[in-house]
């Protein structure tokens, strides 16, 4: 694997110049083959229904969910309480809890999808997403890489996220409200607040300051007309800015 700390140094510095769904899949893709790997995919689970941005093949994306595999998937149905960084291995069909689980990893297969790593993040209303990197032939390092590269891992795939769910991506937004006039962090600061982060989680999310993120989330209570950061969010929600 390459040197973790310059790629995702590189990867939240693209982010931020990042608006449109090409935008994040480019960035995304680009950080995937600079750890060596050949996919990337992140699957949002939301109110409207699920979001995929990813470097899979196309014919393999649709057919995963013309099969409904998002409902099944492993990968996304593992209990929340275990490790947010995992590995995953196509292989292991014998594992499978259903012949159709058993179909997707065959499927997988199918398409050389092998093995990977998935971060797992929970998001806020009983919401989920996922971003994951993979590749067609097991690295005999993969163990060793998630165990040492653990937390950067984490962060790369809750800043994605926090991006993502900023730039409302995969979402639609009423006429009326999309003039409203929250920036892309004073948004992605309310979110994680939502989530139930401290203002320290979200400074190190995003990689800013404390002092930057309550200067962002003054910003949007003032923006919003909100008395409360509380009241702020109940707004933003009931406007549709937050996912």
């Amino acid at each position: 694997m390459k040197d973790v700390k310059r790629a995702c140094d590189e990867f939240v510095d693209c982010l931020h110049a990042a608006h449109t769904e090409d935008d994040f899949g480019r960035v995304a893709e680009r950080a995937a083959h600079a750890l060596g790997f050949r996919w990337f995919a992140y699957f949002g689970q939301r109110a409207n229904g699920p979001i995929l941005i990813s470097s899979y093949p196309k014919s393999w994306t649709s057919h995963y969910f013309r099969e409904g595999y998002h409902n099944i998937d492993p990968v996304l149905q593992e209990p929340r309480n275990t490790s947010r960084v995992f590995l995953w291995d196509g292989r292991e069909a014998r594992s499978a809890k259903s012949a159709k689980e058993r179909r997707l990893f065959d499927d997988a297969l199918s398409f050389k999808i092998r093995t990977g790593l998935t971060i797992r993040i929970p998001s806020s209303q009983n919401q989920f997403a996922a971003f994951t990197l993979a590749v067609d032939e097991r690295s005999l390092g993969l163990e060793r890489f998630i165990e040492t590269s653990q937390d950067m891992l984490e962060m790369i795939g809750h800043t994605y996220h926090a991006h993502v769910s900023a730039a409302r991506i995969g979402c639609t937004i009423p006429n009326e409200q999309q003039g409203c006039a929250l920036t892309q962090r004073e948004r992605q600061c309310l979110g994680w607040i939502s989530d139930g982060k401290t203002m320290q989680d979200v400074a190190e999310l995003l990689g800013i300051k404390p002092r930057g993120v309550k200067f962002h989330l003054d910003n949007a209570r003032r923006n919003l007309a909100a008395s409360t950061l509380p009241h702020a969010v109940a707004l933003a929600f009931r406007q549709g800015l937050l996912p």
